[in-house]
């Protein structure tokens, strides 16, 4: 009996190690700190699973991830990008957007983009104003968070296009993401070089992605 329940015990914490080791790249190091940046930025975030979750699908919780393509270069655990245009000349900058949102992101530039305080305040914030606007356009609460996911990927300017779509389309409810606004794709079905799927796939996809991540962090921030 008492070697039954060694085998046991050796089993739960086998498991319980398992689990710990299922979060990617830095993340179990540095969710203390997003969960702090949480509490000061957005505390009543519900679910709080949804930002770790979304970071790790944009870049796997690796602090220098890099996307590097002949038309964006995107940043650190958020991936915020600077998107150029045919002629060299910048189309958008996620990270000088973001850098207005608050005072302490004033000091944020490119050449320290990786820095994990900044990214952290800047993803909080982004993510709390594309909800602000998407629950005066969504119904229910994680169509919601869909959205947010959705215009941190695409931009608010694809949803916007998602919803006119919807409008004029036969059974589509434009104030619901999954089963409708998701179907509505104004993006590109042309695949670009140095991205493994089409635009309309990658944002039409995107939030389905970030949710199917979100249970492994419950209860963890």
């Amino acid at each position: 009996m008492k070697l039954i329940k060694f085998f046991v015990l050796c089993i739960l914490l086998f498991r319980s190690v398992g689990f710990a080791a299922e979060l990617p790249g830095d993340a179990y190091k540095l969710l203390p700190q997003l969960s702090a940046e949480i509490d000061q930025t957005w505390p009543d975030l519900q679910p709080r699973a949804f930002i770790p979750a979304l970071i790790e699908q944009e870049s796997g919780w690796r602090v220098r991830a890099t996307l590097q393509t002949s038309r964006e270069t995107g940043c650190g655990l958020g991936q915020f990008t600077i998107a150029r245009n045919a002629d060299g000349s910048t189309r958008f900058d996620a990270l000088a957007e973001a850098r207005r949102l608050d005072a302490t992101l004033a000091g944020w530039s490119w050449r320290d983009c990786y820095a994990v305080q900044y990214q952290f305040r800047a993803i909080t914030l982004t993510l709390k104003l594309s909800d602000h606007r998407c629950s005066q356009l969504i119904d229910a609460a994680p169509d919601i968070k869909a959205c947010d996911a959705a215009i941190h990927n695409g931009g608010a300017g694809s949803i916007s296009k998602r919803i006119k779509l919807c409008s004029i389309t036969e059974g589509c409810d434009p104030r619901r993401w999954f089963g409708h606004l998701e179907r509505q794709c104004p993006q590109s079905k042309v695949k670009v070089q140095g991205y493994a799927e089409d635009f309309c796939t990658i944002n039409s996809k995107y939030p389905a992605r970030v949710f199917a991540r979100m249970p492994k962090y419950e209860g963890r921030l």
